[in-house]
């Protein structure tokens, strides 16, 4: 309900005259990056962040909300460090001698579909994809 109406409204929710650091976590991802997060930063992105739900009513907003939510909450994973380690420790163990490898071949070695774990090492840097083969 906070961020529903944040939206809504268009104002910084303060505590104490302080920014919650939920909403300042919230708000980077709608600010440029690099900049410096300060209660007039946060504001402006605020302002605009209605334009996103532009012409919808208040409970529209709160549906989209609440499934953006439920989505989220389907991806959690309690074992997901555990798993990023059994896809790593398969990497370095199992699959040394290979200069590339695929998607089934790292499968084989683990008890679920590890696509997730390895788009993570890629995006942190501790792999690099391939080129896709043409068809």
């Amino acid at each position: 309900m906070k961020y529903l109406a944040m939206i809504c409204r268009g104002h910084v929710p303060l505590w104490k005259e302080r920014i919650n650091q939920d909403i300042v976590k919230f708000m980077l991802y709608f600010l440029p990056k690099g900049t410096r997060v300060s209660k007039l930063t946060v504001q402006v992105a605020i302002r605009h962040l209605h334009l996103a739900f532009k012409g919808m009513e208040t409970e529209e907003i709160y549906d989209v909300l609440m499934a953006q939510l439920l989505r989220a909450v389907a991806k959690y994973d309690p074992k997901y460090t555990e798993k990023v380690q059994v896809v790593v420790e398969a990497l370095d163990e199992k699959l040394p001698q290979c200069g590339q490898f695929t998607l089934s071949d790292i499968n084989r070695h683990v008890e679920f579909d590890c696509n997730r774990y390895l788009r993570l090492l890629c995006r942190h840097g501790y792999l690099t994809p391939a080129a896709r083969r043409q068809r």
